[in-house]
């Protein structure tokens, strides 16, 4: 038993990933189906429960999304732009929203409630791509009750699993940070 323990002790850190986390991924920007394919197969292949969702064309759809999402017991939502083409860049935001002070919240209130985790993330992930986090008013995130945050990625064709494995790396740090607390 002794040993069996001693093993758990040592082993477990080697093995330890947070992949199986559930997050959200929020479709903004251009419909590049090749992009999405590969996104979505590269976080499915690091073990993530990925649900994917279309940015809507009008608020009451918009609305109807935030119920299912916030039906899911997903960690992290990622409203995202993701495309491959000739040039590097990333972008990323949270929302500017400000916590609510009464007992009911309107639904640009309710991303500020997770504001800190969401800024954790979003620091992280931008500081790997070596850019800063910018506030604005995210529509993507109106009526989401979990962590979100904004990126725009652009990568080169030969570059999009690197640039895949540093949004990884951020995904796994906060997911560590996330246990500790």
């Amino acid at each position: 038993m002794k040993v069996f323990i001693i093993l758990v002790c040592i082993l477990f850190p080697l093995f330890c990933s947070f992949a199986g986390e559930h997050i959200i991924l929020y479709r903004t920007g251009e419909k590049d189906q090749n992009a999405w394919s590969l996104l979505k197969k590269y976080f499915d292949s690091k073990g993530y429960n990925v649900s994917i969702y279309e940015k809507s064309e009008t608020f009451e759809k918009h609305l109807e999304n935030a119920n299912r999402i916030n039906r899911t017991n997903a960690a992290l939502m990622l409203a995202i732009d993701f495309r491959i083409g000739d040039k590097e860049d990333v972008f990323v935001a949270v929302t500017n929203s400000k916590k609510g002070t009464g007992k009911f919240l309107t639904i640009e209130e309710i991303p500020a409630q997770h504001i800190v985790r969401a800024t954790e993330f979003a620091k992280c992930a931008a500081s790997s791509f070596g850019k800063t986090v910018k506030e604005l008013p995210l529509l993507p995130l109106y009526g989401v009750d979990m962590p979100g945050v904004f990126l725009r990625m652009e990568c080169a064709k030969e570059k999009t699993g690197e640039t895949l494995n540093t949004l990884n790396d951020c995904l796994q740090k906060y997911f560590i940070e996330r246990y500790k607390e």
